[in-house]
């Protein structure tokens, strides 16, 4: 069994009861691991576009992971549903004199996988506010609400699209911090530990 005899057979068992739709074939990842004890290894992540489709696919997966311990084959496999940003709700900005707007300090965003959607609680940081606070200064004020959602926006799908420690999952998590290392990654800061001290003590 090679990771892409296993990726087939994924696709083929969610294509049988109409859940291809649902895997992110693109993003899932197949892989052999170093043998177990003199028997193959192999590994999947699986990626869904639609939380509804946990439930099943997990179903396939345990199924899979049987039928192929009986062949000597290992298989270890993770499940992860993606969940992208809906709206903001409107305590995500608050009016502030000089930069016209700014996201608060406590904001709700809705997120949504498929047809699932979740209120969940958002939290920036202090460090990642005056972060954001000189990156709009370089904006038109008429357009930094905008920039100020967009930003935000893509703070939270990076975490929501992410893998490893990055990846957050709102139905265990329903509350996130956006830290100053989340804004300077995407305004494309190369902020020196300097300049860094500095927007701490604003």
């Amino acid at each position: 069994m090679t990771p892409d005899a296993l990726k087939k057979k994924v696709v083929d068992e969610c294509n049988s009861i109409g859940l291809l739709n649902c895997l992110d074939v693109e993003t899932s990842a197949f892989s052999e691991l170093p043998r177990f004890f003199e028997t193959s290894h192999l590994s999947m992540w699986l990626v869904l576009n639609d939380v509804a489709a946990v439930a099943a696919v997990s179903t396939i997966a345990a199924k899979i992971k049987r039928d192929l311990q009986r062949q000597g084959v290992e298989v270890e496999y993770e499940i992860r549903a993606q969940w992208k940003v809906a709206s903001l709700y409107s305590d995500a900005l608050k009016r502030c004199g000089d930069a016209g707007a700014m996201p608060s300090e406590h904001l709700h965003v809705e997120v949504e996988s498929g047809s699932a959607k979740r209120s969940v609680a958002v939290h920036v940081s202090a460090e990642a506010r005056a972060c954001i606070r000189k990156y709009l200064a370089q904006i038109p004020v008429g357009e930094r609400q905008s920039a100020i959602e967009k930003l935000l926006a893509t703070c939270l799908n990076q975490k929501l699209s992410g893998c490893g420690e990055e990846y957050w999952d709102p139905v265990l998590y329903p509350s996130r911090y956006i830290e100053l290392q989340d804004v300077a990654r995407i305004v494309g800061s190369k902020m020196d530990s300097e300049e860094r001290e500095l927007i701490r003590d604003t």
